[in-house]
């Protein structure tokens, strides 16, 4: 026996957002606008207050081999999952304190 359901506009979206949400929870993609904490890329100036260092400090971390900048035309740009891997081990520990 089938049953004919009658629904308004806002119970309509309601069940659809529900169902949207939990189908997002169960896949973990709660945030499908926004993009994951390591993905991008940090430029010289937020690098420098992230870390509290100045920039003869920074180049000297490039110098020596431990983090590498990508150039886009006259920027250095530096990935945030390379930086966040670096600080979780360590690496970075000893340049801080601008």
């Amino acid at each position: 026996m089938e049953n004919i359901v009658v629904l308004n506009e806002e119970q309509f979206e309601d069940i659809i957002y529900r169902t949207v949400s939990r189908c997002l929870n169960e896949k973990n993609i709660g945030n499908f606008g926004e993009k994951p904490e390591d993905e991008g890329f940090y430029t010289r100036d937020e690098l420098c207050d992230l870390l509290h260092i100045a920039y003869p400090t920074l180049w000297r971390i490039e110098q020596s081999g431990i983090l590498k900048c990508q150039k886009v035309g006259r920027k250095n740009l530096y990935s945030k999952q390379e930086v966040n891997i670096l600080i979780k081990s360590g690496k970075l520990a000893k340049y801080g304190h601008r």
